[in-house]
């Protein structure tokens, strides 16, 4: 089991992502098939207490975060000092204890949204719990039911300005035996606003990180959406997507199956995809909110992609392309092209783009080797 978690430079990233890509050779070929990645927010630091207890610790703090290299800092509110907070994994029938400490200066609780737990655990304040106080610590307590699937977790007092300035994240619950291990890719995707800034995973275009993708990959796609009041239409170019899971509940397959390119996400529900990367022609494409003040940079009209858009929009990249190098410039320089003039120490959250390129560069000729050595 391979997990990524990305909150650094995605140009960096490339570099790893175009090794394990191109050695892993994928079960379509009729080779080893490589063990599913997980990408997406970093996940939260489990311990075992008590022997067989899974231990997470969550801290809501306000702390600066910037969505976009050209865009100055913002406080947020968020959980271990992130934004979106540390996603949860655990696995139906785990016996769970997280610490909620509360460093806000207002009361706040902690909803495991979707998430059938017992009443003293539902975490509303002031109706199935008491508020936890500035300063204070809550134990939650439960055991995870079995219900595997996509869910989330956020703040449940003061909602409107609580959640909206950040304090959320995914909670995903696995089946007791791991599941099937199908997919080659499992991608958390959360959906925010914050402030008036379209957010997926806490950033905005080009600073998301793109998914590096091979030719007849398969990808599982978690859909949250935490935004307080906006649903977001899903648009993903060149390909298809099949709805296999919705609130957690496994959708009906085969003919039935719910078969799109544009997905529909309300506020507070969540949405799991299944994408065969068969796109034509390879290449690079984009999986983006269709509301289209949710994707608009700085200029419309500009001729500089960074400029002209923002917000919720992931590129996809083949990375077997014949045109990766280009692929790869492109993206590059539109990071490049939204940097400010002077250098200056970068705010937690904040992306770097240095050399990384020709870190890049060399991965692929060592991807090349690679294919060599596995075809001899």
């Amino acid at each position: 089991m391979k997990r990524k978690w990305f909150m650094a430079s995605w140009v960096a990233m490339l570099a790893g992502v175009l090794v394990v890509t191109g050695i892993a050779l994928r079960g379509d070929t009729g080779k080893a098939r490589a063990a599913t990645e997980y990408l997406g927010p970093k996940e939260a630091t489990v311990t075992i207490e008590d022997g067989d207890v899974k231990t997470v610790h969550l801290t809501s703090s306000k702390f600066m975060w910037q969505f976009r290299d050209d865009q100055p800092p913002v406080e947020v509110w968020g959980y271990n000092g992130q934004i979106p907070g540390p996603t949860l994994r655990f696995r139906a029938g785990d016996k769970v204890r997280i610490y909620y400490r509360n460093d806000l200066d207002e009361a706040s609780t902690v909803h495991w949204h979707g998430l059938v737990v017992p009443n003293s655990m539902d975490g509303v304040g002031l109706l199935t719990m008491p508020p936890v106080m500035p300063g204070e610590t809550f134990v939650y307590e439960y055991t995870i039911p079995n219900t595997p699937g996509t869910f989330m977790y956020h703040a449940h007092m003061n909602d409107m300005e609580q959640v909206s300035m950040g304090l959320s994240g995914a909670f995903l619950v696995e089946p007791r035996d791991g599941g099937n291990g199908k997919y080659d890719q499992d991608h958390v995707m959360l959906l925010n606003n914050i402030q008036g800034h379209y957010l997926i995973n806490g950033k905005e275009f080009p600073n998301i990180d793109p998914w590096l993708v091979k030719k007849g990959d398969l990808l599982r796609v978690r859909m949250i959406n935490i935004s307080p009041i906006e649903l977001h239409p899903m648009h993903f170019h060149g390909h298809f997507t099949k709805e296999i899971s919705r609130d957690g509940t496994d959708q009906p397959g085969g003919a039935s199956a719910r078969v799109e390119n544009t997905v529909l996400i309300a506020p507070g529900q969540t949405i799991d995809l299944e994408v065969k990367m068969n796109g034509p022609g390879k290449g690079a494409w984009i999986f983006h909110c269709h509301i289209l003040s949710h994707v608009m940079g700085p200029d419309g009209k500009s001729l500089n992609i960074a400029k002209a858009n923002g917000g919720m929009v992931v590129p996809v990249v083949y990375t077997d392309s014949l045109n990766i190098d280009d692929i790869v410039k492109a993206l590059k320089d539109a990071v490049a092209g939204i940097q400010p003039g002077a250098s200056a120490p970068a705010a937690p959250g904040g992306n770097t783009v240095g050399a990384a390129i020709n870190d890049a560069k060399a991965a692929a000729a060592v991807t090349g080797q690679a294919a060599a050595a596995h075809a001899h």
